[in-house]
């Protein structure tokens, strides 16, 4: 047996097994036999069912159609029949009506040869928020539009009347109109045929959404002399198609005949839309690997019903296709997929309930033998558990592990301490550090590599002022809270705390674990922790005590990382001239008044995610020639929103201001660049970057 289980088994485990096996079998057996011969007849009861659903939807969307489409056929009769009446308001009522009495149109209208006049109806979406020439909000009385296009002396106008009913005009719009009914697809097609047409899937010039039009040409003695259409939004069978849910996880679709996708529960995922344009998804680009077997099945001449496992899982499912109806005049079909376990699922419940009951026996026989080597074994594995979560460094709980013998009290006590002593030791050593010798086994030694980090540096402001005037006991408390405040976010963003200098933090980000955001993971950390300490300040003002700032500098660029010291104490840090660079830019913030100033090297990493303005060009002492500096002000994007950092109107105004006269300045525009500042003091007259410039401009020389 040593080749079934390599490593051994334990006692407890060998014992449940033995007694188990035969029990196990014949229940196997018994209920293996049942399932086969009850799937037969459950799979057979399915099909039928699957059959009998999707030809169901089918009537019911061709239910919907079809008499829009026969509607839309007399109604190019009645106006072959009587040419003059088309543009009669008894006309337009009829229209009215056939809108109001049919919920799945979207709008009806009609175009005209002669000067490409038209005229249409449109219910309004429930939810549109957009809507006519001015793209604004309907009136929220507004239930009907009524959308006319004419000649006006040489001009083209296209009039909206929002209307609550057929004889009541709330709101009316008007445009000068560059719309042509001739050469939108509902009237191209119609025009080109005879009879009824079907278009293609194209989006509503009135709305925006996409849909299909039924159209037909009008046609007197022989001559056409317009096109009568409805529309029918793509949303409203979609809508139809979700809320007949087949099973749990069934779907029902329409395909046209190269397998695109005409209507989806999930119409979103349906189309591709840009713009004005739009295509539809093949049946392939949704993803669903059943959907393509099936398709594949079927185009390979295996039937209308079929059974099969989906190729990626090997889940079985069923799947039923149908034709439409050729009245409609597309080629299209309705095809309906869903998991067989759908269908046999509470066979299968049964089977797993009789399974549970014969587990539950066999349980109930072996819970005496299984009692004992529980009692014994339990705390042992307990124990192994916690030595995984600590080489997992999972240290957040003391071990509450019992048991009466000596020897494994004495286990889990040794356990504890070391589970105490590595929870000291990730308070001096980076968590991540200590995560990778646990795992590796290796020993900590001297050395290093060299790596692309962001570092910062935080330093805060008066802290001899706040030492002079507040006793010891709390000047520590008010710089620990501090110093904990801003760790607290260092380590919310992947970042590594390198030391405290006082009341001042090192920081940096890509080591020991790698990260390619580093430098926008070092922007939000700055962002957010100045957000924190502003919430500190509050709880302190609310006691009475003076509130306090700080100061950060961030830098991208390649230093020596890793540990120095010897082999009795070592240190895990950054070195390297790069270092230098972010502690400068720390200290160059009361130059410029500002909070967080940052490198050329991070915004080209974070530029993209951050609002950040130029502050001046710099030297700095090592380097030859001089770095631009920008000051971080907020965050961009969602994640921005979320953390309530995100750029407001006002800073996305100031970096504006700030870049165009920065531009002039670095020009040698100085002219220009004096107006430019002057524009940013005016609109923020506290802002010392704006002094500080204006000052400079007016003693430097234009070029």
């Amino acid at each position: 047996m040593n080749w079934l289980f390599p490593h051994g088994i334990s006692l407890r485990r060998g014992v449940t097994l033995s007694f188990g096996a035969l029990i196990i079998l014949i229940v196997v057996i018994v209920t293996s036999s049942l399932y086969r011969v009850n799937s037969r007849l459950t799979i057979k009861t399915a099909h039928d069912l699957l059959d009998i659903t999707s030809e169901a939807i089918l009537s019911d969307v061709a239910a919907g159609l079809l008499p829009i489409a026969r509607a839309v056929d007399a109604t190019a009769t009645l106006g072959g029949s009587r040419p003059e009446a088309m543009h009669r308001q008894e006309y337009q009522r009829y229209l009215f009506r056939l809108l109001e009495l049919n919920p799945q149109v979207y709008s009806v209208y009609v175009g005209f040869e002669q000067d490409g006049e038209y005229f249409q109806f449109i219910r309004l979406p429930d939810d549109i928020e957009h809507f006519g020439p001015n793209d604004a909000k309907p009136p929220a009385e507004a239930v009907f539009v009524r959308r006319v296009i004419f000649k006006r002396g040489n001009t083209r106008v296209e009039r909206y009347e929002y209307l609550s009913d057929l004889d009541n005009v709330v709101k009316t719009e008007e445009i000068a109109s560059r719309y042509d009914p001739r050469l939108r697809p509902f009237y191209t097609t119609a025009w080109n045929k005879d009879g009824l047409v079907t278009s293609d899937v194209y989006i509503f010039s009135s709305s925006g959404r996409p849909g299909i039009s039924i159209s037909a040409p009008m046609t007197v003695a022989g001559k056409r002399f317009g096109v009568v259409a409805a529309d029918i939004a793509l949303d409203n069978i979609a809508l139809f198609l979700s809320s007949h849910q087949i099973g749990e996880r069934g779907f029902t679709m329409i395909l046209d005949e190269k397998d695109r996708v005409v209507a989806y529960p999930e119409m979103d995922r349906a189309l591709r839309i840009d713009g004005k344009s739009v295509r539809l998804s093949t049946a392939a680009e949704l993803g669903n690997s059943a959907l393509d077997e099936a398709l594949r099945r079927y185009r390979a001449g295996e039937g209308s019903r079929l059974a099969f496992n989906e190729p990626a899982s090997g889940t079985p499912y069923l799947a039923s296709l149908h034709a439409f109806p050729p009245a409609l005049g597309k080629d299209w079909m309705i095809l309906t997929l869903a998991p067989q376990e759908d269908f046999v699922g509470e066979l299968q419940r049964t089977n797993r309930n009789m399974l549970a009951l014969s587990a539950a026996l066999l349980a109930l026989g072996l819970a005496l033998v299984a009692f004992l080597s529980r009692f014994l074994t339990q705390p042992i594995a307990a124990v192994i558990a916690e030595t995984v979560k600590i080489k997992a460094l999972d240290l957040r709980d003391d071990l509450s592990i019992h048991s009466r013998i000596r020897e494994i009290r004495q286990l889990v006590d040794a356990t504890q301490a070391m589970k105490s002593t590595i929870r000291a030791f990730t308070t001096f050593v980076p968590r991540t550090l200590v995560q990778q010798l646990l795992s590796s086994g290796r020993t900590l030694e001297v050395g290093g590599q060299s790596r692309y980090l962001t570092i910062m540096f935080t330093d805060m402001d008066g802290f001899s002022v706040l030492a002079e005037s507040t006793p010891t006991r709390e000047l520590m408390s008010r710089v620990s809270i501090h110093l904990d405040t801003v760790t607290r976010v260092i380590d919310a963003h992947h970042g590594t705390l390198d030391k405290y200098i006082g009341d001042a933090v090192m920081a940096f980000w890509g080591a020991p674990m790698p990260d390619d955001d580093h430098a926008y993971h070092a922007c939000l950390t700055a962002l957010k922790a100045q957000q924190a300490m502003n919430a500190v300040n509050e709880e302190w003002v609310r006691d009475g005590k003076l509130p306090t700032s700080f100061r950060i500098g961030l830098h991208t660029d390649a230093v020596l990382v890793g540990n120095i010291g010897s082999a009795e104490r070592l240190s895990y840090t950054v070195m390297g001239d790069g270092v230098n660079i972010a502690a400068h830019l720390e200290t160059l913030n009361k130059t410029y008044g500002s909070r967080i100033c940052v490198s050329h090297s991070v915004f080209r990493e974070a530029g993209e995610r951050m609002l950040m303005r130029p502050l001046d060009n710099v030297s700095v002492k090592g380097r030859r020639g001089e770095l631009i500096v920008y000051e971080l002000l907020a965050a961009i994007g969602p994640e921005a929103e979320a953390a309530g950092i995100a750029a407001t109107r006002e800073q996305r105004h100031l970096a504006e201001l700030t870049r165009t006269a920065f531009a002039a300045w670095q020009g040698g525009h100085h002219a220009e660049a004096l107006a430019g500042y002057r524009a940013v003091l005016d609109a923020y007259p506290l802002d010392p970057v704006a002094r500080l410039f204006i000052d400079r401009c007016e003693k430097t020389p234009s070029i």
